[in-house]
């Protein structure tokens, strides 16, 4: 990933385009056909196109030329996102092995870019904030965030380590370090709108406008999936809700996903 890169895109817009590429089961598409299914999906040529080259600009798209035309596909920690997203619910928990793997950082004011950069990449990657200055995960990231870290300025410091702890303590640090109160909350009103959708049984066309219910529906709960760190059952809040989710989100892919792809195929191939 190219982290020498300007603030990567924000907003619901930039998780149109993986969702796009878990729709068409492709790794590569081209910038005509992202444009057109981008336009599909409720954004203007002009906003698709500039979508494109901010995503490109950081790092988030990497592109190839194929005669006239130029391909995309996801790079860098945003491609690593993507797959973690599409394991889904075959992410196995982390079993609980006594301590967490740790980054300790101390980085000057002035050089609070550096800062803002380590922990935007650490947090996407699966760290968890257990207070200023130190980040964990159930296992070792770090070389996930290996050119980030390579670009650590004269004066600031990063080093890994280790943190022991009881289960009591680890389950604690854990509910505040990825604030699964919050992460729960989201998890619970996704739970509620998926099964409000599933509760009809009309059919779907094969249409743009399914492709876009399919969005509404799916793309903030997949991304919320993310927020998961993937706990053992001893560090999870009670009645964690992930499972659930996760099978509504099944349920909903089998249902919109077969006249979305339909559809989307007829662009990509026509």
């Amino acid at each position: 990933m190219n982290s020498n890169a300007t603030q990567p895109p924000s907003g619901r817009s930039v998780g149109l385009v993986p969702f796009l590429f878990g729709v068409t089961g492709r790794t590569e598409l081209s910038g005509g056909v992202l444009t057109e299914l981008l336009i599909d999906l409720g954004l203007t040529r002009s906003a698709a196109r500039a979508l494109i080259a901010r995503m490109r600009t950081a790092g988030q798209l990497a592109s190839s030329k194929r005669g006239r035309e130029v391909d995309y596909r996801l790079a860098g920690n945003f491609a690593r996102g993507f797959e973690r997203i599409k394991a889904g619910s075959d992410r196995a928990a982390t079993p609980w092995t006594g301590h967490f793997h740790a980054l300790l950082y101390q980085v000057p004011e002035g050089q609070r870019a550096f800062r803002d950069l380590l922990r935007r990449h650490a947090l996407f990657t699966g760290y968890g904030i257990m207070q200023p200055g130190v980040l964990i995960s159930l296992t070792d990231l770090s070389p996930r965030l290996a050119d980030v870290l390579a670009q650590c300025p004269s004066g600031a410091s990063v080093r890994a380590g280790t943190i022991g702890l009881s289960v009591e303590d680890a389950a604690a640090v854990a509910y505040e370090a990825w604030d699964l109160a919050t992460v729960g909350a989201n998890y619970r009103r996704h739970i509620s709108s998926l099964r409000a959708a599933l509760a009809s049984d009309a059919s779907l066309p094969e249409t743009a406008e399914t492709l876009r219910a399919f969005t509404e529906l799916s793309m903030l709960p997949l991304v919320d999936t993310l927020r998961d760190p993937g706990l053992p059952p001893e560090l999870r809040p009670p009645d964690w809700p992930w499972g659930e989710l996760v099978r509504l989100i099944e349920e909903v892919n089998a249902r919109y996903w077969p006249p979305s792809i339909a559809y989307v195929q007829s662009k990509v191939t026509g």
